[in-house]
């Protein structure tokens, strides 16, 4: 029997392979051996790289995830240690960059073949036609290069997601990432695809403002199965937008309390979904186990929101912080700032309603990131016929931070004031017991932000001081039991 050998290129978070237990779900395992290998988890790059070389020599091919940054670089490193060690054993790379960029995937990775979008058919399809040397050009959905041509497969209609098999977990040994979450907490993705047009995000580009999701049925049965198979206490739904069907939310929602279902769980949605909902609705989805909610707010401009295609208003941010705290459900809400154009009173009407909601509830988390032009968005193209200079290259697109990117057109004193109010953002709400003095600082932080005073940063020189001292004091220490070994 074949081995498909699946790897995860290493990135700073420990999120479960979705993508590849997707994959997994349609192949005939009585073709093919799938083996997962996951860099996030593993002890360190080289192990990963050592047992994907371990299992080349029985490969029918390698698939690759590639999400665009950083983890570009660990893409590339194991395709082309594969490519020294198993030339004959193709290359596949699936993901986000290479559904936008499949000829630089193929040209620079170097994959021999690209995956785009929906990839569950189209991989087993590719797999099965590379093991009975069957022709690949009229596979929907994969693209490669023949004599120096790119040739891209028809687009592939969306299938709905309720027709494949439930994601075999068993695939992955979960304790490892229990062990990295602290808590005995899996990913689940219930749909593909987004339904709305938000011009900052690529997702429109890869699947076509199409959306699929598992029913509530169908939802509930895999969650029951996870749960007991798998000693799981909380769910971390990361569909791109886990309330795009309030009937759905509703009709999962009643089901677990119904049976007494008893776990956690965080799920991802909008503004304009959360504060429509009435109080009795709210307190029926709290007592099934919503903890926390992630919402895009993206910017408390107006203008700046309706420039993103985002379709909501900053109101309803406001509106869904008072009904979640009101409920005990936790939150973040996330913002996207610095876009080219973006004027200081525009800054200051998002740094406002931040203030608003950490008075309505400190406890709440607040992500504040740079606009980062993604590959493939309208926002993207805007900024090209600008005339800014973007990442034109695979080597290019692995130094982008989507957390610390800030574009040439962030000034510098803008970009100070960032990075101020972030820090203290953060201080006030994300910091556990894994920092000292985590009381004084959430408070500290919190007192800057409801009173917008960033004046005088004493406190991140001295954390920053801190933390550069216990570094020292940690490799001094290391080099001494070295020493002492010796």
């Amino acid at each position: 029997m074949k081995t498909v050998v699946l790897y995860n290129p290493f990135a700073p978070y420990h999120t479960i392979p979705l993508h590849f237990l997707a994959l997994a779900s349609v192949l005939d395992k009585s073709k093919y051996a799938i083996k997962i290998i996951d860099a996030r988890v593993e002890p360190d790059v080289d192990s990963a790289h050592q047992q994907v070389s371990e299992l080349l020599r029985t490969s029918v091919c390698l698939g690759v995830s590639v999400i665009t940054g950083s983890s570009i670089r660990d893409a590339v490193a194991v395709t082309r240690m594969a490519k020294r060690q198993s030339p004959q054993v193709p290359v596949v790379w699936g993901g986000w960059h290479p559904s936008i960029y499949p000829e630089q995937c193929l040209r620079e990775g170097p994959a021999d073949f690209t995956v785009g979008g929906q990839g569950e058919h189209a991989f087993r399809e590719l797999l099965d036609a590379i093991k009975g040397g069957a022709a690949v050009d009229s596979i929907a959905g994969v693209s490669f290069i023949r004599d120096g041509v790119c040739i891209k497969g028809p687009d592939r209609a969306m299938t709905d997601v309720n027709t494949f098999p439930p994601h075999d977990y068993g695939l992955l040994d979960l304790e490892k990432y229990f062990q990295r979450k602290r808590r005995r907490q899996v990913d689940f993705l219930s749909s593909q695809g987004c339904p709305y047009r938000c011009s900052f995000c690529a997702d429109p580009a890869v699947y076509h403002h199409r959306w699929s999701s598992l029913n509530a049925d169908r939802l509930l049965s895999d969650v029951s199965d996870i749960l007991g198979r798998y000693s799981v206490e909380d769910i971390h739904f990361l569909d791109e937008n886990f309330f795009a069907d309030r009937k759905r939310v509703i009709a999962f929602s009643q089901a677990i309390v119904e049976r007494g279902l008893r776990f956690s769980w965080a799920a991802t949605s909008r503004a304009d979904q959360i504060a429509p909902l009435s109080d009795d609705l709210l307190a029926m989805i709290a007592r099934a186990g919503l903890r926390k909610v992630n919402i895009g707010a993206e910017s408390g401009s107006q203008d700046m929101l309706d420039r993103m295609k985002k379709d909501t208003l900053t109101e309803e941010t406001v509106i869904s912080a008072e009904k979640l705290s009101r409920h005990r459900i936790n939150a973040m809400f996330n913002f996207i700032i610095g876009l080219p154009g973006e004027q200081p009173s525009q800054l200051r009407e998002t740094f406002r309603v931040i203030r608003k909601i950490k008075k309505i509830n400190p406890r709440f988390g607040i992500g504040l990131f740079y606009f980062t032009p993604y590959p493939g968005t309208e926002l993207f193209e805007e900024i090209v016929k600008q005339g800014h200079r973007l990442p034109a290259s695979l080597a290019e697109w692995c130094q982008v931070d989507f957390d610390t990117y800030a574009g040439q057109w962030v000034a510098a004193e803008d970009r100070r004031r960032i990075d101020l109010f972030r820090f203290y953002a953060e201080m006030g709400t994300q910091w556990g017991t894994r920092e000292p003095f985590s009381t004084v600082l959430r408070g500290i932080g919190s007192f800057r932000i409801r009173h917008d005073y960033l004046r005088l940063p004493i406190e991140k020189q001295l954390i920053i001081s801190a933390r550069r001292a216990m570094r020292g004091f940690m490799s001094r220490s290391i080099g001494a039991q070295g020493e002492n070994q010796h």
